[in-house]
């Protein structure tokens, strides 16, 4: 799938000359552990020196709310580990510096 960046998931693209990474979530890969998987993908970390997601966000509630029959308009974004994070219904994870 391509999304609105243009490129395929999991790619660092170039958009407006800030750097970002896409990658995306699924029934089998929850919104959760896509977002901590790009997190570290971006920062070099492996996902457990990371901090706790669940400090950032209630990682439940994320989970819950974006299931695969999630409304394509619903978006969320927050911080985490000093980056910004946009969970979107389609399906995207995307991470980019905090502007």
């Amino acid at each position: 799938m391509s999304g609105p960046l243009g490129d395929e998931p999991g790619h660092v693209v170039d958009s407006e000359g800030v750097r970002m990474f896409r990658t995306e979530w699924s029934a089998e890969r929850p919104p959760s552990l896509a977002v901590v998987e790009a997190v570290a993908a971006v920062t070099g970390s492996e996902p457990t020196k990371l901090p706790l997601l669940n400090d950032a966000i209630n990682t439940d509630a994320l989970d819950t709310l974006f299931v695969p029959e999630a409304d394509d308009q619903l978006r969320v974004s927050f911080a985490y580990d000093g980056l910004d994070v946009t969970v979107d219904g389609e399906g995207s994870v995307t991470v980019s510096p905090v502007e």
